[in-house]
């Protein structure tokens, strides 16, 4: 009964303990706020042959692929036009409010609600739109509703500049854990699909992926070579398995913590030199550093206070 009794204290310290590191949700805020503008800030010239109603794929061709109770941008524009405002309007309304919401973000300026207000305008724009939609578009949907669930505007943020407020003293341990598990849980799950195939064992997959149409643009590297050493595919194939496969267990375990996130972060790295997805590579390496970065931090500090604090009773007890 009592290892029970601690099993379950450990158990509920892990998730509710009251976590006094906020450094990451400056970060994470500022980070997730300037990756979601610059990528939105790059799709604007193509705004209209993505999402209007002259885009490239027609809308009610994507519109087969969309429940009827989903609000979806081209339906806002319907319901718009019905009350007299033009299409253009709306495009031109819908820029500004992103940008907006953005800014809003970033500065920490009742992010929160910016941030519910983005996710609606995100997911309008995604779900009217899922031809040209990828996993990064999921992720960013994902990483704002975190910012509504943390309290990211209660530290280092214009509002709090403005009103002259204090930080409120909140618990947001639970969405922390939350958020470390659920990063967690992908990159076990994303391994595991990549190990139940054989394309990523003998390297096939590395092949395909960096002969892409999109791959290796801006770079030009000459991969022709590694048609003559496939051992070399066939490492980086299993070295991606294995980062995602064991992610929750070395990421979680403090000795191979700074380890692991470097590796994972140096995969992204790659993906995103190679593969030319910056946006995807960016949002991940921010959830990486968000979650697991400021652990570090957080523990070199808890050390240095520990030992300033027997530094200065050892010398009371020695002389007592």
């Amino acid at each position: 009964m009592k290892n029970l009794n601690a099993f379950y204290t450990r158990i509920e310290n892990f998730f509710f303990k009251q976590d006094n590191q906020t450094e990451f949700l400056g970060f994470f805020r500022v980070a997730i706020g300037t990756v979601i503008l610059l990528q939105f800030m790059a799709v604007m010239p193509d705004f209209d042959q993505l999402f209007s109603s002259s885009s490239i794929i027609p809308q009610d061709i994507m519109g087969v692929f969309t429940p009827d109770w989903m609000i979806t941008f081209s339906k806002i524009v319907s319901f718009l036009q019905s009350c007299g405002i033009e299409e253009s309007t709306t495009i031109l309304m819908t820029k500004v409010s992103f940008i907006t919401l953005c800014t809003f973000i970033i500065t920490g300026f009742y992010s929160r609600i910016a941030a519910f207000l983005l996710l609606i305008l995100q997911i309008a724009l995604l779900k009217g739109s899922s031809f040209f939609a990828y996993g990064a578009d999921f992720f960013t949907s994902m990483s704002l509703f975190y910012l509504i669930l943390f309290p990211a505007d209660q530290h280092f943020s214009l509002r709090n500049f403005i009103f002259r407020k204090n930080p409120v003293d909140s618990n947001f341990t639970p969405v922390k854990r939350l958020f470390q598990i659920h990063i967690s849980i992908a990159y076990f799950f994303s391994g595991l699909d990549k190990a139940l195939g054989f394309n990523w064992w003998n390297g096939e997959s590395i092949w395909k992926a960096i002969h892409l149409p999109y791959s290796n643009r801006d770079l030009n590297i000459d991969f022709s070579w590694l048609a003559e050493h496939s051992y070399i595919l066939s490492f980086i194939g299993w070295s991606t398995i294995i980062i995602e496969m064991c992610y929750p267990f070395f990421i979680w375990y403090k000795p191979t913590q700074k380890t692991w996130l470097y590796l994972t972060i140096s995969m992204h790295i790659g993906i995103a030199l190679v593969l030319n997805l910056y946006y995807f590579s960016a949002i991940m390496i921010i959830w990486n550093i968000t979650n697991f970065y400021f652990e570090q931090t957080a523990n070199k500090k808890v050390f240095s206070t520990k030992k300033t604090i027997s530094a200065q009773y050892l010398p009371n007890q020695i002389d007592s």
